[in-house]
């Protein structure tokens, strides 16, 4: 008895642990365990933690000053190259951008002296990043390749290579280089593929889809798109499922179709409400606000969206996408001819000016304030714009509607009464029209050229066709020669495949003799795995029966014997133990509980359908779990034989027990079925479900499968992870 109490008290004690354990963040015990060890190690993994949330940058500049103590009690050169680069990390989270990156070169300085080349990759890899967000790419590119020197080759430092070589590649692409952007990304896919980095295999298939785009070729950028897709599907990556939803529509919109684009778009809204992600969801709204607003019929729609886009991005204060929505609402209410709203909205997206870091972003702006000031017959303040999207054109920048902003800059000059200017932009914008329709004059010829080659090789072929016609009929008349000959042999050896023949049919006869002894000893074998597999299930039910009943007899037996000696004890002293033996009285109808399900059903008295009304009704769930269970009406339950009823009860058992242990779910349902002579068993869950393509599936589901066999049952088993579990019985009465 003592045994027991103390086992109890020690699985009370487990339980309570496990919870306390379960409430725990994990923030707290990663600070828990740095508090214990006190070492770099516990230190880097609260500051990585840190920095991947940005929950706290005061937090994590704290323990980048807990590392920096460690680096002046043991005087290591690594330690003090690892408080420089959290504590850099920290600044730039707060955003003293300057001292951050101050502290970083510090970092890779300290690094290079003491040669610690994984800490001089890591803090490069940082500071390229942080250059190309600054549009500092050629800074960029130089720690990139300081990194990459010192990482190459080096152990646990792939990663960090893989994506320095990525962010390489990206560096190019915000430049606007795409040729050099794209060998640098198939560089990068190879090497994630290689590495078998699927998550950064899926930014660079994003990357070259972006590439393709820019270099406007569909089918390239459609294809590494849907790629990238595939594998975010496979790790159910539904951020950047999102935001490649949002590339694709974006790639319809540059192709000039808007309509097509925006059920992609409302795909990548669908993805992103599912992460929670605020700053994602904003994203995809300006990405369908800026493409609805294209379509005259649903630009109000598109304002509604760019609104809500707003309102989300203000609490998140990302203040680069508010650049953006600001942007496309000014050139929509300018298209709608609410200037007032507009001009509203421009100065906006004045305030936020120097957030813009690209030259698609800054081209965006000029043109929208440009086309705005214009409307409102600011000509003089247009001008100004005008005049900064030309230098962009002239630089590089490329816009396939280029002429008319040099139409648009003469009407300004005309308007201000400078004709000289106003003819000299207007035949600037003829020429660019014109080189237009002459590239696409060139484009068409071309391909008219294709074709004709095309038919040229095609004549070709049908003469080499032809001639190789003629050989074969030469050929023929040489084979009908030799044929005949071939026959004539062919009667001499008549006789000998006689004798061939007969003594084929006799290894024919033995082989049939053989694959029937075959058939009888796998029959055979048959017949005995069937024979084990029942006695293996009989033998189960009897240790059930004989627990169940040590359970009943016993242990239930000596706890309320216990309670009632408890119960004896003088008053003022029970009243302290009222809680002990409310527990006692609890574990006591649990015991009894759990002794009445091992113990086998009695089919003698009720039928399988009553059986299961009554083992779910009164079955015990955790909290927050329920079942359901409903049955066919109006049938004969008892037509149902002894045998199958007993076997199915087991196997509705075992698939809720496995229900409750391991899926997590929130709803089990139970279905029992019975039309004419077909049984039919069904147990679904709404839980995390799994592989049931693997090797190792459990002793509970090979019960099931074996139950199933000793009646001639039909096994269905549908899973995968995250989508729950389906298993269903079929069987003939």
């Amino acid at each position: 008895m003592k045994r027991q109490g103390w086992l109890l008290g020690c699985l009370l004690f487990f339980s309570i642990g496990v919870l306390w354990a379960k409430d725990e963040s994990d923030l707290c015990i990663l600070q828990q365990q740095a508090a214990q060890d006190k070492s770099l190690d516990s230190y880097i993994k609260v500051c990585k933690y840190l920095y991947q949330t940005e929950e706290d940058a005061d937090l994590l500049l704290l323990y980048a000053d807990s590392i920096h103590q460690l680096a002046t009690d043991s005087k290591e050169p690594e330690h003090l190259v690892e408080y420089y680069i959290w504590a850099s990390e920290g600044h730039c989270i707060k955003g003293d951008f300057e001292r951050g990156y101050a502290l970083k070169r510090v970092a890779i300085a300290l690094a290079e002296k003491s040669r610690l080349k994984f800490e001089i990759a890591h803090a490069c890899c940082d500071m390229g990043y942080y250059c190309n967000a600054e549009a500092r790419y050629d800074s960029a590119r130089h720690y990139f390749r300081r990194g990459l020197k010192a990482g190459e080759g080096l152990a646990g430092a792939e990663e960090v290579c893989r994506t320095m070589l990525t962010n390489y590649a990206s560096s190019f692409l915000f430049e606007g280089r795409t040729d050099s952007a794209l060998v640098y990304t198939i560089r990068a896919s190879e090497r994630s593929a290689a590495d078998k980095d699927t998550a950064m295999l899926i930014e660079n298939l994003n990357q070259l889809g972006v590439i393709y785009r820019r270099k406007k070729d569909l089918e390239n950028c459609i294809y590494n798109f849907e790629q990238a897709l595939h594998l975010c599907e496979l790790r159910g990556n539904h951020d950047a499922i999102a935001f490649i939803y949002g590339n694709i529509a974006t790639a319809y919109c540059d192709w000039n179709r808007p309509k097509d684009a925006i059920p992609l778009s409302k795909k990548a809204m669908e993805y992103a409400l599912k992460t929670g992600n605020k700053r994602r969801v904003g994203a995809c709204y300006v990405n369908l606000g800026a493409i609805q607003i294209r379509v005259a019929e649903m630009r109000a729609e598109g304002i509604t969206a760019l609104l809500k886009a707003i309102s989300i991005l203000e609490q998140v204060n990302d203040r680069h996408l508010l650049c953006d929505a600001y942007n496309y609402l000014v050139n929509a209410y300018r298209m709608d001819g609410k200037l007032n709203l507009a001009m509203e909205y421009l100065q906006k997206l004045d305030k936020l000016a120097h957030e813009l870091q690209t030259d698609a972003e800054r081209f965006r702006y000029y043109q929208a304030k440009a086309a705005l000031l214009q409307e409102n017959k600011s000509y003089a303040e247009a001008i100004v714009y005008y005049r900064r999207v030309i230098d962009m054109l002239r630089s590089g920048y490329k816009d396939a509607r280029d002429y008319e902003h040099y139409k648009h800059l003469s009407e300004c000059y005309l308007s201000m009464n400078n004709s000289s200017l106003a003819y000299e932009y207007l035949t600037q914008a003829y020429a660019l029209r014109d080189s237009v329709f002459h590239t696409e004059q060139t484009e068409q010829l071309s391909e008219y050229s294709v074709k004709y080659q095309t038919k040229e090789k095609e004549l070709e072929i049908v003469t080499l066709k032809r001639e190789q016609l003629e050989q074969e009929t030469y050929m023929l008349r040489h084979r009908i020669i030799v044929g005949s000959v071939i026959s004539l042999l062919g009667i001499l050896l008549l006789g000998s495949l006689y004798a061939r023949q007969r003594q084929r049919a006799r290894i024919a006869m033995l082989a049939n003799a053989a694959s029937e002894k075959e058939r009888e000893f796998l029959e055979l074998r048959k017949a005995t795995e069937l024979r084990l597999t029942r006695k293996y299930i009989d033998g189960l039910e009897s240790e059930r029966e004989r627990m169940a009943t040590e359970l009943h007899d016993d242990v239930c037996n000596n706890l309320l014997a216990l309670e009632m000696n408890i119960r004896t004890i003088s008053s003022e002293e029970s009243m302290k133990l009222d809680e002990q033996l409310g527990l006692l009285s609890n574990t006591r109808d649990r015991l009894r509980t759990l002794s009445h399900e091992l113990m086998p059903p009695v089919f003698q008295y009720a039928t399988l359908e009553e059986m299961l009304a009554d083992y779910v009704l009164h079955l015990s769930l955790p909290e927050n779990v329920h079942v359901e269970y409903h049955s066919t009406e109006n049938v004969d339950w008892s037509i149902v034989p002894k045998c199958i009823g007993f076997e199915c009860y087991r196997i509705v058992q075992e698939a809720m027990s496995n229900a409750v242990k391991y899926a997590g779910s929130a709803c089990i349902q139970v279905e029992l079925v019975l039309d004419n002579n077909n049984l039919s068993i069904l147990v679904a869950d709404d839980g995390k479900g799994f592989d049931v393509g693997r090797k190792n599936k459990g002793i509970g589901l090979r019960t099931i499968r074996q139950r199933a066999e000793t009646i001639g049952a039909k096994v269905e088993l549908t899973s995968a992870p995250g989508e729950g579990t389906r298993l269903k019985i079929d069987v003939l009465i």
